[in-house]
């Protein structure tokens, strides 16, 4: 049976952007001896030949920081879900080096999974879509509504900005909770109970197109309090099936997106070259305004993602565990993430 939890919530991680003044608030910036140690495990890792993937933990170890990175990770997974780690040498390392530096700190917050069907657990955020096809968020220029990625933590580091656009919005998904629950709590049932999910082409082997049970948006497990939310996935699922949503579930998503969409509730920066952002992944929201990009491809706007397994990993219902899995998406050894929905119908 289904868990529907309607208490008020009072956590850092039900934060609003009326909270911040500005980006400053969520903030750790590196000193001198932080860069160093990027600088040391850059070379560490060049010097044994491995591929990022298998570098050893003695390889991405940095000891000279070991303590602020323990720190981040305690807010990241009990804090407010939500920081900004700026000062990234981006002058000084090319963007291999760059990737290098970012997978070792990284691993001090989980393990990287699989961000596609192609098996990249470093993801490079940046627009190689074309006209007449339907890709993958991180890999076009689209604006991205506030949505949930894969597992535990999302981590982006900006290396170049577009020309204009491509603004970052955050919203805490306990926050939004805490509003439904006292203004409309007879909607958290939909909620909870949740919606099938297109699978966009990408389902692991045993699934069709659209996902066989539902997917809480809301889940509690041991306290924690968890969010999944792809609404343009559970509109595809409508136009898959046939199946029209309810009225009530109707109603609970669009009131859900009405409330994360409010200025007082969305936080809102430019993510600066030089400065990553850690979220949690089931309590924080995340979107970016479209962008228009440069013509010279070398200023092309360019970040690098992670999405990490914290180990332990946060408590979750059994379908949300169930529709992210262990390690991230099904690998199936395609070069590309175009949806192409007559393989997805033919699967």
């Amino acid at each position: 049976m289904t868990e529907t939890f309607s208490d008020r919530i009072d956590h850092p991680s039900a934060w609003k952007a009326s909270d911040f003044a500005s980006p400053d608030d969520v903030s750790f910036d590196m000193g001198e001896r932080h860069v160093d140690a990027l600088r040391s495990v850059v070379a560490r890792a060049k010097a044994s030949g491995r591929g990022l993937q298998e570098l050893t933990t003695d390889e991405t170890a940095m000891p000279e920081i070991e303590g602020d990175l323990l720190d981040l990770r305690h807010e990241l997974m009990e804090g407010r879900g939500l920081l900004l780690v700026r000062g990234w040498p981006i002058g000084e390392m090319n963007d291999e080096e760059l990737a290098l530096a970012y997978w070792a700190m990284g691993t001090y917050f989980g393990r990287g999974v699989s961000q596609s069907p192609m098996g990249d657990r470093l993801g490079y955020v940046t627009d190689v879509s074309k006209p007449g096809t339907q890709e993958r968020g991180y890999r076009s220029a689209k604006e991205l509504h506030l949505h949930t990625d894969s597992d535990d933590i999302v981590g982006l580091l900006c290396i170049r900005q577009a020309e204009s656009g491509g603004q970052s919005r955050l919203a805490s998904s306990i926050a939004i909770y805490n509003e439904i629950a006292a203004t409309r709590p007879d909607l958290l049932k939909p909620l909870f109970e949740g919606y099938t999910y297109h699978w966009f082409g990408e389902q692991p082997p045993d699934q069709g197109v659209v996902t066989d049970y539902p997917v809480p948006v809301f889940g509690l497990k041991d306290g924690y309090l968890s969010c999944i939310f792809l609404r343009e996935f559970i509109h595809m699922a409508v136009e898959e099936t046939g199946v029209a949503l309810t009225d009530e579930q109707a109603e609970a998503l669009t009131l859900f997106g009405d409330i994360a969409e409010r200025e007082d509730i969305q936080f809102r920066f430019h993510l600066e070259p030089g400065w990553a952002s850690f979220i949690n992944n089931y309590t924080t929201l995340h979107s970016r305004t479209a962008f228009v990009d440069w013509e010279e491809i070398e200023k092309r706007r360019m970040l690098l993602r992670l999405w990490l397994k914290a180990e332990p990993a946060r408590p979750r219902v059994e379908n949300q565990r169930r529709y992210y899995g262990e390690d991230g998406m099904h690998v199936d050894g395609r070069t590309n993430t175009v949806f192409d929905p007559k393989r997805a119908a033919a699967e």
